[in-house]
């Protein structure tokens, strides 16, 4: 049972990461707002999104590693 806490962070961490990909995904450029702005959103959330998918994989790793 050492291994449950490495596992539930890293599939939290990897949920965290494909929802903030979900969400950055469905944006819209607003009309008042500039279009290198709704990219730049996208560009910061999906730099998020692949940090918590790494993050995630790194501790569902090392949970397997002491199973």
């Amino acid at each position: 049972m050492d291994w449950l806490p490495a596992a539930t962070f890293g599939f939290l961490a990897a949920g965290g990461g494909v929802f903030c990909y979900v969400l950055v995904a469905n944006l819209e450029p607003q009309p008042e707002y500039p279009e290198l702005m709704t990219d730049l959103a996208r560009l910061l959330g999906l730099g998020i999104a692949l940090c918590g998918l790494a993050i995630g994989a790194v501790f569902l790793r090392a949970a397997a590693g002491l199973a």
